[in-house]
């Protein structure tokens, strides 16, 4: 047996050992190791998912997750159903999603909604969970990597520095989800739109979640609706810092899926770049205050 086969074996046993533990007959679909991202590893049954905390890192990833749920439920956004959970984050269990691809007016219509919805400020109590940051000589190799792979994308360094620069400098006037990606917002079999992934919510400049899911959504007639809101809902006095975001959300876009492309969003390099070409002249008629390098 390989280590890597061990490995599984290992890991499909601990899950398999949870959900004896907490009376759950149906058979494991499939086991993934998620540990040295994300500190968790997931189990998928037939209509449930369960994560097992391995690292505190990944305790500290379902606190969070659950704290983000919870707290959209009070604003009646949809999102995963717990079913079971360890308080101090060990180990959730929660309610499958079986996911219709993104898309359509009644979806860009209900994940704006969704976005809407999450944005009044406060925040929840409490943290958003981030990755352990790593030793420092691994990020600084990492970094070098990156920004090669950066220029070898034509990914403008100035132009990455500066509007990052700039819209870090931006007011934090509303909630943000933290990954409103059009992938993490799904329409269920009865029609409802649930939102993934909750572990970062926090506050963030205006429209922040809005512009994320413009970026990431497939079609153009959706991306036209959602900027559409966008333009609606800012004022004149706005406009530089709303055009400012939406350039830096599609430069970090393009920047995520050179140095990460196993994300898994399903978003290619010339979508990502077509984005940002666009977004550029967004932020331009807009006055946004840093240009396009």
């Amino acid at each position: 047996m390989t280590g890597s086969s061990a490995r599984e074996g290992v890991v499909r046993d601990r899950v398999a050992a949870l959900l004896a533990e907490l009376g759950v007959a149906q058979p494991l679909t499939g086991v993934t190791d998620h540990a040295a991202s994300l500190g968790v590893v997931q189990g998928v049954l037939a209509d449930r998912v369960v994560d097992l905390a391995v690292t505190e890192s990944g305790r500290r990833r379902l606190r969070a997750e659950l704290r983000g749920r919870r707290w959209a439920e009070d604003r009646r956004v949809g999102v995963p159903e717990v079913l079971a959970a360890a308080e101090d984050g060990r180990w959730l269990l929660s309610r499958r999603i079986h996911v219709v691809p993104p898309g359509g007016p009644e979806w860009a219509e209900r994940a704006v909604e969704a976005a809407i919805r999450i944005a009044p400020l406060p925040a929840p109590p409490e943290d958003p969970w981030a990755p352990p940051a790593g030793p420092v000589l691994r990020r600084a190799r990492a970094s070098v990597a990156d920004a090669g792979r950066l220029v070898r994308a034509g990914v403008r360094r100035g132009e990455l520095r500066a509007v990052r620069a700039a819209a870090a400098q931006l007011p934090l006037s509303e909630v943000t989800h933290g990954d409103l990606r059009a992938a993490n917002a799904v329409l269920g079999p009865d029609g409802g739109l649930v939102v993934l992934e909750w572990t970062g919510v926090r506050p963030g400049p205006r429209h922040r979640d809005l512009l994320t899911l413009w970026c990431s959504t497939p079609g153009e007639e959706d991306r036209a609706a959602i900027a559409r809101v966008v333009l609606d809902r800012t004022a004149g006095w706005e406009e530089p810092d709303v055009g400012l975001l939406w350039h830096a959300v599609a430069l970090e876009q393009l920047a995520a899926r050179v140095v990460r492309p196993d994300r898994g969003d399903g978003l290619d390099l010339a979508f990502c770049r077509a984005r940002l070409a666009e977004a550029r002249g967004i932020a331009a008629e807009l006055g946004s205050p840093a240009g396009p390098g």
